[in-house]
């Protein structure tokens, strides 16, 4: 069975600057939803997300018009409506964004290690979850990426999602039940941050993920 590729690109958050400066890199549209992201450090992130898609799409499609259009499903879920082979997701954490592509809907998460309440596991993770926490602490944000990874595959929000999504970790991550009878890949990949990032992809075969250096942006 062929495996689907993913590559994840990654970069380091850039200074916040007046979006003004990003009129004819960014579509309208995607202007004014950063403007509305009130925290200055989110909204940073978010522009970094914008201006690293915008540079692999140069790489990828050389005669690429920018201001690329960009748009969301009913469910969020992003996707450049001329690029529809073009899949991609974008996350965030700490001063690292990355982002997935694929020739299929994919999903990607990455998490800084942090300290985090004791509550959450109790409401967002099963028994067997919280089980493996007793013995593992340290595989909290694997099993968070892996969640909030397939539920940015799919195209919904985490609101109340993601405890539908059940994850083992042993020996590789992997789903324990289909989600709405589809079952979903996972895989872990390593940044030369030595950050963990968790990808997933529809199917049961494995991404095979490729790496790229860090983005210069």
């Amino acid at each position: 069975m062929t495996e689907i590729p993913v590559s994840l690109y990654h970069a380091r958050v850039i200074p916040l600057r007046p979006l003004s400066q990003f009129e004819g890199q960014i579509c309208p549209e995607r202007l004014r939803h950063l403007a509305n992201i009130q925290h200055p450090e989110a909204r940073a992130c978010s522009l970094t997300g914008d201006l690293l898609l915008n540079k692999i799409v140069r790489s990828l499609f050389p005669q690429a018009d920018f201001p690329l259009a960009r748009k969301s499903t009913p469910n969020g879920k992003p996707y450049l409506p001329g690029y529809p082979e073009l899949h991609f997701s974008i996350s965030h954490s700490g001063n690292l964004v990355v982002c997935a592509i694929s020739p299929v809907a994919v999903g990607v998460d990455i998490e800084r290690p942090r300290a985090v309440h004791p509550g959450i596991a109790a409401r967002w993770f099963s028994p067997a979850e919280q089980r493996l926490l007793t013995d593992e602490p340290s595989a909290f944000f694997d099993l968070w990426m892996a969640k909030e990874a397939v539920l940015k595959e799919i195209g919904c929000g985490l609101a109340g999602r993601l405890q539908t999504v059940s994850v083992c970790l042993s020996p590789m991550p992997h789903l324990t039940c289909p989600i709405n009878g589809t079952w979903h890949s996972l895989r872990r990949a390593l940044l030369p941050s030595h950050l963990s990032v968790m990808v997933a992809i529809s199917g049961t075969q494995p991404p095979c993920i490729t790496v790229h250096p860090p983005t210069s942006l």
